[in-house]
């Protein structure tokens, strides 16, 4: 190792490093060296333990094969690109493997391989989703996918934005790639490359508008420009050693992009939920700080206005706005006019041609049923028919001439979207006019593939893509054999992850000021726990009276056991049931920014502890405290505060657990309930005491150390009864105990030890259990993170089939 160091020290500081060997082989070198191997030690011992932590990129530091890519695209929208467009061929998407070609469909017939043998059978129709096609969509326009319901326009959209779920039983055939031709080259000239949701090539607007509900979009848009600053992605010079403006300068492009789309006016309003009677917005007003300095008359608006988050269209930009932050090379929009009236739906789609035409990228987007002004936004359509069966694909001025050509003429005074989605909907409520429908659909699209043929739309099917777009990077990694430019491969190595350890300490910052607005912020929820953390310190203690300090000893043992049991059963349920909540709202908003690998699952959990924790931990805090002050619980407060505090942390960790292998908040309470249920059952105490008669089974062995309830009830318990001693004013006349439990593992017990004992706890000892609660806790943070890591989304990449 110091030999290399002082070949990595002597290319950096550009002068030799001297050192000697000595007779006894020990290295006499200068403290220079020894402050880079330190460094170096640390990073490979940071390396080995959680490689994820800071890399949010198998791309970064190959330095080499980035160079390779194109230059991105600048702030103001400013391209070089003068040509060139999407283009995908045979894609499509089936329930059984199948090879089919477009072509092989056109003239229908099997697709072979070289000796004339079928690939792969021949798949019925109702075998495809989506039929294979293949076609172009040019830079700068854009292109809407319409066709009536069933048709497959998510599918193929999905399949071209490289988002199509590996666990949805589906099979995708062909290959999409991003063709980039230089101004004045022939098309052959073109260079081919593949698209890469990591790497903020695709930005996709999904039907369904997600965020944060408390941030702003002023907020929203900053957090999203500094992450895409702090990421290493392909198209950053930062990789080449350079430092990119785009560190600097996320606030003034999220300023640019509230101007661009109308939303200054309110940038410093409060998103909302629109699932809320109210939007959502009007949650009061604890923590409305500002991503950055708030101005005065944006604080002024967000008092005024903060009520009833965006409307539909304002959330809508916002999604908009939100893709476009990374400057992606296409566009993709999956039912933008959602929820629209036709003025605000005419106004989303006028915006992304304009963005369209403005940065020269591809765009599409489906349409459901799209108007006449609409309908003439666009620059091309792709028209689809049940089954994904492919009927026209090309320029929207050619489209009526097409059809009129083939003997489908569209009437004067006729919306064309209306007319050809008609032309391709089948009629399932009669069956003789369904047949005909269907007859009619096959015949147009076996004349659209056949006329793609004859007009030589598709590419030849010579140069395969795959192997052009990975052609370059693969030649490029056959570099770096010498001696010499591998360790400099490996010096620009261990800068690269220098670096990326200091983005990822910058993102951890930005994620836990993100969940740290989310949670202060929502008023109206802090006051609801606060208020039932009071109310039922209060009423257990009014329910338990006996539990006082003037009064018995022995007439209160099994109130001290069932208060100490509900309380911990109270509020491991609210810590829980508040998590799986906010985890599952935000579960879409995170699954969208790890696509773009904007950060790593490690540190978006260590923000959410962070930022959750210390809130949660509080109102344990009132909870204990009210508690104390109101019963006679022998604990000491500083023991009540303690034992509360982290059974609440280990139920929020339980929560993120949980979270982290669900999709929705559905899901997750579906799935919480059931836990925390079976948790409270086996973690309760047992009132008629152990028996060495009847062991637990192993599941229930099992089962019990998984209860975060189990462990803090006999902390409590143990705590509460070690060492009590039953005095006189307890005893009777005849120097029995008066007021004892007449039943179970209570019955006749001389002092509290004795208690513990029938319990099964006599040989418990508190720090003991609380260490077991903490260790509990690790694990299930653990869990969180391996869930987050690998029960993600996973897609199916058209690259690789």
């Amino acid at each position: 190792l110091p030999p290399l160091l002082s070949y990595l020290y002597d290319l950096d500081q550009e002068k030799s490093v001297p050192f000697t060997i000595a007779d006894d082989d020990v290295f006499t070198i200068n403290a220079p060296l020894v402050t880079m191997s330190v460094i170096a030690l640390i990073l490979i011992l940071v390396n080995l333990l959680h490689p994820s932590f800071g890399a949010v990129s198998d791309a970064d530091g190959a330095d080499d094969a980035d160079e390779a890519r194109t230059n991105a695209v600048d702030d103001d929208g400013d391209s070089s690109r003068a040509a060139g467009g999407l283009r995908w061929r045979d894609l499509g998407v089936s329930l059984e493997p199948c090879a089919a070609s477009a072509a092989a469909l056109a003239l229908d017939e099997d697709d072979n391989d070289n000796n004339g043998r079928p690939r792969r059978r021949r798949l019925d129709d109702s075998d495809w989703l989506l039929h294979p096609s293949s076609g172009f969509i040019k830079v700068g326009s854009l292109c809407g996918v319409i066709g009536p319901s069933g048709a497959g326009k998510t599918s193929f959209l999905s399949a071209l934005g490289g988002t199509t779920p590996r666990g949805s039983g589906v099979y995708l055939t062909g290959s999409v790639w991003y063709e980039e031709c230089p101004p004045g080259k022939a098309t052959m000239g073109c260079h081919r490359c593949h698209l890469s949701q990591q790497e903020g090539d695709i930005a996709l607007l999904s039907q369904h508008d997600n965020f944060f509900s408390m941030l702003t979009p002023r907020e929203s848009l900053e957090f999203a420009a500094y992450l895409e600053s702090q990421k290493q992605t392909k198209h950053s010079p930062a990789n080449k050693g350079g430092n990119s403006r785009e560190n600097h300068d996320h606030k003034q492009r999220a300023e640019r992009k509230l101007a661009s789309l109308g939303l200054l006016g309110v940038a410093d309003r409060r998103i909302g939920d629109q699932t809320k009677i109210d939007g959502g917005g009007r949650s009061g007003h604890l923590g409305n700080f500002g991503w950055g300095r708030m101005t005065i008359r944006g604080r002024s608006e967000l008092n005024r206005r903060s009520g009833g988050g965006l409307s539909g269209g304002e959330r809508r930009r916002l999604s908009v706005a939100l893709e476009l932050i990374t400057e992606p090379k296409i566009f993709l929009a999956d039912e933008p006019t959602t929820g629209l009236d036709s003025s605000q739906a005419e106004k989303v789609v006028r915006l992304i041609s304009t963005l369209a035409r403005e940065r020269n990228v591809p765009s599409v987007c489906t349409l459901h049923q799209p108007k006449s002004s609409i309908w003439r936004t666009l620059d091309q359509i792709i028209l689809l028919a049940p089954g994904g069966k492919m009927c026209y694909a090309g320029d929207r001025e050619n489209a009526i001439a097409y059809f009129k050509n083939i003997g489908y003429e569209c009437p004067e005074n006729t919306n064309p979207a209306e007319f050809f989605i008609d032309l391709v909907t089948i009629d399932t409520d009669d069956p003789a006019q369904a047949l005909i429908d269907e007859a009619r659909i096959d015949l147009l699209h076996h004349r659209f593939l056949q006329s793609c043929i004859t007009d030589h739309i598709w590419p030849p099917p010579d140069s395969d893509s795959k192997a052009t777009a990975k052609q370059q990077p693969q030649n490029e990694r056959q570099l770096g054999h010498t001696t010499k430019k591998r360790l400099s491969s490996l010096y620009r190595l261990l800068r690269t992850k220098v670096r990326n350890m200091v983005n990822g300490i910058n993102r951890f910052g930005a994620l836990l000021q993100r969940s740290w607005r989310q949670n202060i912020r929502d008023g109206r929820v802090i006051m609801i726990r606060l208020g039932a953390s009071v109310l039922q310190a209060w009423l257990f203690s009014n329910i338990f009276k006996s539990v006082r300090s003037d009064k018995s000893l022995t007439g209160s043992i099994a109130d001290r056991i069932a208060l100490l049991t509900y309380g911990v059963i109270n509020m491991s349920i609210m810590a829980l049931m508040k998590t799986l909540d906010l985890f599952g709202k935000e579960r879409s908003v995170v699954v969208r920014e790890q696509m773009r690998s904007n950060y790593s699952s490690l540190e978006y959990l260590l923000a959410k502890v962070f930022a959750e924790i210390p809130l949660d931990s509080f109102f344990a805090l009132v909870f204990a405290t009210i508690l104390k002050h109101l019963t006679g619980l022998r604990s000491s407060m500083l023991t009540l505060m303690k034992t509360y505090c982290l059974m609440t942390v280990t139920s929020v960790s339980l929560g993120f657990a949980i979270g982290s292998v669900t999709s929705s908040v559905e899901s997750a309470m579906s799935a919480g309930i059931p836990v925390m249920v079976i948790f409270m059952v086996v973690g309760i105490i047992n009132p008629s005491g152990a028996s060495s008669d009847n062991p637990p089974s192993r599941i229930m062995e099992w089962l019990k150390l998984g209860s975060p309830i189990k462990w803090a009830i006999e902390a409590l318990v143990t705590a509460e009864f070690r060492g009590m001693v039953f005095g006189e004013k307890e005893r009777g006349r005849w120097g029995q105990l008066e007021d004892l439990p007449r039943w179970g593992a209570l019955a006749m017990v001389r002092d509290g030890d004795n208690i513990l004992k029938n319990l099964g706890l006599g040989t418990a000892e508190y720090p003991d259990l609380m260490k077991n609660l903490a260790m509990l806790s690790g694990f299930y943070l653990l869990m969180s993170w391996f869930g987050l890591s690998y029960f993600g989304p996973s897609f199916i990449d058209t690259e690789a089939v």
